[in-house]
């Protein structure tokens, strides 16, 4: 990274970006952790809340008192454990490739989009998601990113480094819709994420279940995979006890129509979802949702 770069990045990324490049791995993921764990317990944090209400619905509202103070610290733990890496591979792509590794599904959804054969990839914030993406970036997957709306500066600056990296970053909008149609239409790809509620200024008509409970969470991508007649596919990063990354991909999910609208809509919707939700229940202390997806649920 050029120095004029650097010095424009919020304070807090410049010192990531610093103890990426000075301290060795293994003392870095030890500070991270520490970090992480001290964050996760300030019960005060909206994050938090939203953490515990998250975690309880997709725990089927089983979880002990004990586990439910947990798992704050958990996701802290593993999300400033992302954080690190993806600032200390930032500086060393060529070691990248060494600890990410692709399942054969997300392989074989690589060699279609390398083969300009159009997909919608939709992605739940699991574990290390901007470092999958910089990883896709390395191997020359050429993807546009509809990124959350109207972000905020932190979230601005992490989509000037997704670019960086060769990363078409837009965030939602009507342009950002036309432009991702256009792509599908043209042989390109395109990626969102699927699991973050939008705001009420962004929600849409539909809300699909979730977990079992109504949310606000995106459905454009479903139209837009409707319309191009290709294939969505589920990715999910996780982080393995060995220190590397594994990127899963679903086998293609193909979109069904339907002489009602609503019915079409989310009957494809939940077919994407039901995948997710799969993921999400075998990696929940990587889940990294730090919104309320079900605010009815804040305060447990």
């Amino acid at each position: 990274m050029k120095y004029s770069e650097f010095k424009r990045l919020p304070f807090l990324f410049q010192i990531l970006v610093l103890l990426g490049l000075i301290l060795p791995r293994r003392v870095g993921l030890l500070i991270a952790s520490l970090i992480g764990t001290i964050l996760g317990s300030l019960k005060s944090l909206n994050p938090i809340k939203a953490i515990r209400a998250n975690q309880w619905v997709i725990h089927n509202q089983q979880l002990t008192r004990k586990d439910l103070n947990r798992y704050p610290r958990v996701v802290f733990r593993s999300i400033a454990k992302c954080f690190f890496d993806y600032f200390y591979f930032l500086s060393r792509p060529e070691k990248l490739t060494e600890i990410v590794r692709f399942s054969p599904e997300a392989e074989a959804t690589i060699k279609r989009i390398a083969n300009h054969e159009p997909c919608m990839i939709v992605c739940p914030h699991i574990s290390n998601f901007d470092l999958m993406g910089y990883a896709l970036a390395i191997h020359n997957v050429k993807l546009q990113v509809l990124s959350f709306p109207n972000p905020v500066t932190t979230y601005r600056w992490q989509n000037e480094l997704r670019q960086r990296e060769g990363i078409i970053v837009t965030p939602m909008s009507l342009s950002a819709f036309r432009q991702a149609r256009q792509r599908l239409r043209d042989g390109g790809s395109v990626l969102t994420g699927l699991d973050r509620p939008l705001e009420k200024t962004f929600q849409e008509k539909y809300q699909p279940s979730f977990f079992g409970y109504k949310t606000s969470l995106p459905v454009a991508y479903v139209r837009m995979a409707l319309e191009a007649r290709v294939p969505v596919y589920v990715f999910a990063a996780a982080y393995l006890p060995d220190g590397k990354y594994y990127l899963e991909g679903s086998e293609p999910i193909w979109m069904e129509p339907h002489d009602d609208l609503e019915t079409e809509t989310l009957s494809n919707v939940h077919k994407v979802l039901h995948v997710a939700e799969e993921l999400i229940k075998k990696y929940p202390q990587q889940w990294a949702m730090f919104y309320p997806v079900w605010p009815q649920f804040l305060g447990v």
